[in-house]
């Protein structure tokens, strides 16, 4: 679950310089790409919540989408802890970049903030 948030982090990286986005402060930038961390980490612990995918321990197949319905409590503990490790952060470009990107993505949506970076650089306030 880790590897899966730090993967996102960088792919986030990788595409915001795939769409053209300006060079941006590290507080936009490294905020903006936790939040997408984050954000991988609570769809992974809510990932198949209802579904009728077999757990690890019963399942038939090894494929990570059967592992999804099946997230034991551990996992979504772990997953709790690497989110809440996100959110309490101290440092100016990760943490208050994250808890600042966070808020507006709450507010306005992904892909509204993703856009008002892309026009400004900065986050909407």
């Amino acid at each position: 679950m880790l590897t899966g948030s730090i993967l996102a982090h960088e792919m986030m990286h990788a595409w915001l310089r795939l769409k053209g986005y300006r060079t941006l402060t590290p507080d936009i930038e490294e905020g903006i790409c936790q939040v997408l961390a984050h954000l991988w980490i609570e769809s992974e612990i809510m990932a198949g919540s209802g579904s009728n995918a077999a757990s690890t321990s019963s399942s038939s197949s090894s494929s990570t989408s059967s592992k999804k319905g099946g997230r034991s409590q551990f996992e979504r503990k772990l997953g709790d802890f690497f989110k809440h490790q996100i959110e309490s952060d101290t440092s100016v470009a990760y943490g208050d970049g994250f808890r600042a990107g966070n808020r507006v993505v709450q507010q306005y949506g992904l892909k509204r903030t993703l856009e008002h970076i892309r026009l400004t650089g900065t986050l909407p306030f």
